[in-house]
């Protein structure tokens, strides 16, 4: 059966759905190409205002680290099975966890520019598109993580039908690496929502009509509150 391109993970596994991450690109594209210098780099720092703390640049700058970093640890042995992966970034230094000399953006003297982080973007979406066109979903469901869960990972698992599953014993999640996938899709849409926000607080009006799946759900996400979310400390 051939795999048809998605916005939300269809609960029956039988029907073979698969994100369509190039979407992801493309609309990030549209809402931050007529943007100057100054609304790229718009935030606000204060602690209660988390959904401002990343401007749209440092937004992208994220999204490009979630779809390098993500596809590098979690689909090394699929996407590269007899050689290291290409070192597009220095990989010791974009990791999970606090020993990553980055917090979850890219190395910002190297990859600061629009265009440069666009780039890389298109990279890691090329990677995590080809996990998924390559490879069975069936296969992909038999791939297991179990993680230390978060206020917040607890939270946004609920926007997936199937693949996840909380462990309240030892607070932990365990998800297949399908499941995963479609997180990282929710992962990146949420944060072009996120830039959206931050155009419309600079009176700047929206580009494209997202879809509302994944996170966006969700009212910290979507934006029915700017209230800040979940925790993402360890439970």
């Amino acid at each position: 059966m051939p795999k048809t391109l998605a916005f939300e993970m269809n609960p029956d596994e039988t029907v073979d759905d698969i994100p369509d991450y190039y979407k992801l690109l493309e609309w990030t594209a549209a809402e931050t190409r007529e943007l100057t210098e100054q609304q790229l780099d718009y935030d606000d720092l204060s602690p209660e205002k988390e959904w401002m703390w990343w401007s749209c640049r440092r937004q992208v700058s994220h999204m490009c680290w979630d779809a390098l970093v993500f596809p590098k640890k979690r689909c090394g042995a699929l996407l590269w099975p007899d050689q290291d992966p290409p070192n597009i970034i220095d990989w010791p230094s974009h990791q999970f966890g606090k020993r990553a000399k980055f917090d979850r953006v890219l190395d910002e003297d190297l990859f600061w520019a629009l265009p440069t982080l666009l780039l890389k973007l298109e990279v890691g979406i090329s990677w995590l598109d080809r996990v998924m066109t390559e490879n069975d979903g069936k296969d992909l469901r038999l791939m297991l993580e179990t993680v230390t869960a978060s206020a917040f990972w607890k939270y946004v698992i609920s926007t997936l039908p199937r693949g996840a599953r909380f462990n309240e014993e030892n607070k932990t999640i365990t998800y297949t690496l399908e499941a995963s996938l479609w997180m990282v899709f929710y992962e990146i849409l949420s944060h072009i929502r996120s830039i959206q926000r931050l155009k419309s607080h600079q009176g700047l009006s929206p580009v494209i009509e997202l879809p509302k799946v994944g996170y966006l759900t969700l009212p910290y996400y979507w934006g029915d509150t700017n209230d800040n979310g979940p925790s993402q400390d360890r439970l």
